[in-house]
């Protein structure tokens, strides 16, 4: 096996030290970006998609000391686009943030057999979490709060 393939080889077997240190990461992310005990429980805010924005719900749909569940809506802006929904459960005695549900599907196993019924990657709960990743870092970069602007 030459030095390229085998590189290829290690980068596509994702273990579960690999999981678990995005679960860290998207952990601290959360917590910076939705500080649960100074918010009433939900945040909007919209993020720029071509020449519409997409509007962002995150609620908080059960909070307590050890585990909270975060709800995140992406509502389309184009109608070809579906909305995007993800449960994340928050633990908070271990610090780490794992996607749940992402549009409604559930993923327990770390690997899935391939080919399966449902058509799920062989790494599809990484790619969940590795995508909300992504989402919170663009986030942080180019989202826009809503100003509310009160009637006279």
């Amino acid at each position: 096996m030459t030095k390229n393939k085998r590189e290829k080889y290690i980068n596509s077997q994702r273990g579960l030290n690999q999981l678990l240190r995005l679960y860290e990461r998207n952990y601290r992310k959360l917590v910076n970006f939705f500080p649960m005990a100074e918010t009433d429980g939900k945040i909007e805010y919209l993020i720029p998609e071509g020449n519409y924005n997409s509007e962002i719900k995150i609620s908080c749909k059960n909070l307590s000391l050890h585990t909270s569940i975060l709800e995140v809506k992406k509502s389309k802006s184009i109608s070809l686009i579906d909305d995007t929904e993800i449960e994340i459960y928050l633990y908070h005695d271990a610090k780490l943030a794992e996607v749940r549900k992402f549009n409604g599907k559930k993923q327990f196993w770390l690997r899935n057999k391939y080919p399966n019924k449902n058509m799920l990657s062989k790494d599809e709960k990484f790619q969940w979490n590795f995508f909300l990743e992504e989402f919170l870092t663009h986030t942080k970069l180019y989202g826009l709060s809503i100003s509310k602007i009160a009637q006279l």
